[in-house]
């Protein structure tokens, strides 16, 4: 249990992390893909109509997830050049909880796209998506040795597509696209104070 409290840097090599991490990212990616399937006609229904009212949401719900990943992987990576060599493990199972929530996607995906967009649903789903950014915040905080108020708005941008749900469907994450600007403009004041800093 001291493991998990120890805060002394010098316990685990930092490049061995975050190359276990970007292969935890690839995987997740991976298994969002596959889970999309190309339409076979069934009883009655075309090709055509099974393609756009079940594979093409799919893919939709796949590349909004894919570019939320990427902009995680990013954050990642960016915490991780300010993290010293050797990371302590405290940092150590920051991580490990943001990729227990990013192995987490394919099922919160799944579970959302197979039901129609409930309220439930969206929360299991933009619930991973908010803890993950919580924990990537907690990350960054170790690396940069304060919050970022972006850690909090993103999960908060995640959050709300639930109540959305029921008015939009599966439509509601939508509502995440607010987050690229948001996060561009995070990305400007950091740069910016790093600028600063002699």
């Amino acid at each position: 249990m001291s493991l998990l409290f120890d805060t002394r840097d010098g316990k685990f090599d930092t490049r061995r992390v975050e190359t276990f991490s970007d292969a935890v990212l690839a995987v997740a990616i991976t298994l969002m893909v596959l889970r999309i399937a190309p339409p076979v006609a069934r009883d009655g229904q075309s090709v055509g109509d099974l393609f756009w009212n079940e594979t093409v949401p799919d893919v939709i719900y796949f590349l909004i997830t894919f570019v939320v990943i990427v902009l995680f992987w990013i954050h990642h990576h960016d915490n991780f050049t300010l993290l010293p060599r050797r990371m302590s493990a405290q940092a150590l199972w920051l991580n490990m909880g943001f990729l227990a929530c990013i192995c987490l996607l394919p099922f919160g995906l799944e579970f959302f796209s197979q039901e129609n967009a409930t309220v439930l649903t969206v929360a299991v789903y933009a619930g991973l998506m908010a803890v993950a950014t919580i924990f990537l915040g907690a990350l960054g905080r170790i690396a940069r040795g304060s919050w970022e108020a972006g850690a909090f708005i993103g999960a908060a941008v995640f959050l709300l597509a639930i109540p959305f749900a029921p008015l939009l469907g599966g439509w509601c994450l939508m509502v995440w696209w607010i987050d690229v600007p948001i996060d561009r403009l995070v990305r400007r004041h950091r740069a910016r104070q790093a600028a600063r800093t002699p």
